[in-house]
């Protein structure tokens, strides 16, 4: 219990840092740039969101061979089960992007088979921790995009809403759910999806900083923007003007 509270007081400085450091960027961006003339459909504006979509898929692909690596490392080297199971759950929300879709559904397996692997102890221990929450919103967003690759918009939705079901979760209150599934829906035209799931964070991932990036977000579907669900959201709807 003392190591619990020790981290969720540690999770919550480093939320205000990053709360603090957003709201000072902001206003540098709002004070040195002028606002799009054309709104949403300011050609600069819809440059811009295109560019970030292309440097946010090569993020994403470096921290697929980052992760890959890293977990590939963690199992030659005979780390415990911990340490494990928290690499492939990092690797797998990159895995689900890109791997073949048999990888991706074996990725899934093996972490399950990490999990029964470990003894009662240990199970009890993460589960008083964190309700293994990291790991069930891995699986559930791989599952997810696992689903949508397939064709499967159904299917996919479900899984993406069950990705949120982690009562009590530090990590994921902290530093908030993944978006990357949600980013694609929303260029692909799916908005209901999107809204429900940025409205269903609100259970878990709280404080200024979520709040604003809903609002920030909810506002530029309302106005039909193009959104890149990334933290610098709430400035460009400043600069948008919609608030």
């Amino acid at each position: 219990m003392f190591i619990n509270s020790v981290v969720l007081r540690m999770l919550s400085k480093v939320k205000n840092l990053i709360y603090l450091a957003s709201s000072l960027l902001a206003f540098y961006h709002t004070a040195a740039q002028a606002d799009y003339a054309l709104g949403c459909k300011d050609p600069a504006y819809l440059g811009y969101v295109e560019q970030r979509f292309i440097a946010l898929e090569a993020k994403d692909r470096r921290s697929y061979e980052q992760t890959r690596q890293n977990y590939e490392l963690t199992v030659k080297n005979g780390a415990n089960a911990y340490r494990t199971i928290a690499s492939l759950t990092r690797h797998l929300f990159y895995s689900a992007q890109f791997d073949p879709l048999n990888d991706v559904a074996a990725n899934i397996d093996l972490l399950f088979e990490h999990a029964d692997a470990m003894s009662v102890e240990q199970q009890i221990a993460g589960d008083v921790f964190d309700n293994f929450s990291t790991e069930t919103h891995a699986v559930g967003i791989a599952r997810a995009w696992l689903a949508y690759r397939l064709g499967n918009e159904e299917a996919a939705f479900k899984a993406l809403f069950a990705s949120l079901e982690t009562a009590n979760s530090a990590l994921l209150g902290a530093f908030g759910p993944d978006f990357s599934l949600v980013r694609q829906l929303y260029r692909d035209g799916h908005v209901e999806p999107v809204v429900d799931y940025i409205e269903n964070t609100a259970s878990f991932w709280t404080g200024k900083r979520p709040d604003a990036l809903r609002k920030a977000w909810l506002t530029m579907i309302r106005a039909g923007c193009l959104i890149q669900f990334d933290s610098v959201d709430t400035i460009k709807a400043a600069e948008l003007g919609l608030y």
